[in-house]
């Protein structure tokens, strides 16, 4: 199996890690109602979301590691950014909250499901070992997509001056599609086998 060093810089995951570093600067963009430069931010962070599982399956450099990091870098924007909204008034706090809740208790559960079959003396964390690997639900793909746009559409009301129902709109869509989303995880399918073991034991053979 593929060392975590390894793993960490094929094209896709670098371009995961320039999204989550791209968060906190999108966020203070937002905050200081710069909303021009935060637009583009979330346009080209849109896109590189699209481009690193792209070049993944095109050129064959899927990892198990980026199973676990481009959806987590997708939740660190997503929740951050909504915050930000929130914080300025944007965006509902309670659908902020839902948002919230839904990707801490994913994560929780991911880590705990992992743990239950991770060989004793062996990190959860490591990519390279773990016997599991992330595989996103449709209707989570299709939640992150209206979460995208609908952090978009926040970010542009100031600068439009879209409706403020239209907003609430989209985030009652989001609302049932984050509920949808989170049921659809609860039989634990999305976490499929990631061949790590597999590996482990054609190693020992040779």
């Amino acid at each position: 199996s593929e060392s975590i060093t390894k793993q960490l810089r094929s094209t896709p995951n670098l371009i995961t890690l320039g999204r989550i570093a791209s968060t906190p600067l999108i966020s203070y963009l937002i905050i200081t109602e710069r909303y021009d430069i935060a637009v583009a931010g979330c346009i080209v962070a849109g896109f590189t979301d699209w481009l690193d599982g792209e070049i993944a399956r095109r050129y064959d450099e899927a990892t198990v590691l980026g199973t676990y990091l481009d959806p987590l870098a997708d939740k660190m924007m997503v929740n951050v950014l909504s915050v930000s909204l929130w914080y300025k008034a944007i965006l509902p706090g309670p659908i902020v909250g839902l948002w919230l809740a839904r990707d801490v208790a994913l994560v929780i559960a991911t880590y705990h499901t992992v743990s239950q079959v991770t060989k004793e003396g062996q990190a959860v964390t490591d990519p390279s070992r773990t016997p599991l690997k992330v595989e996103p639900t449709m209707i989570s793909k299709v939640n992150t997509v209206l979460q995208f746009v609908t952090l978009g559409t926040g970010i542009m009301q100031p600068l439009v001056g879209i409706p403020p129902n239209a907003i609430l709109g989209l985030c009652w869509i989001t609302a049932g599609t984050t509920i949808s989303s989170a049921l659809s995880y609860y039989d634990g399918a999305s976490l499929t086998k990631s061949g790590n073991m597999l590996h482990d034991e054609k190693n020992k053979n040779e």
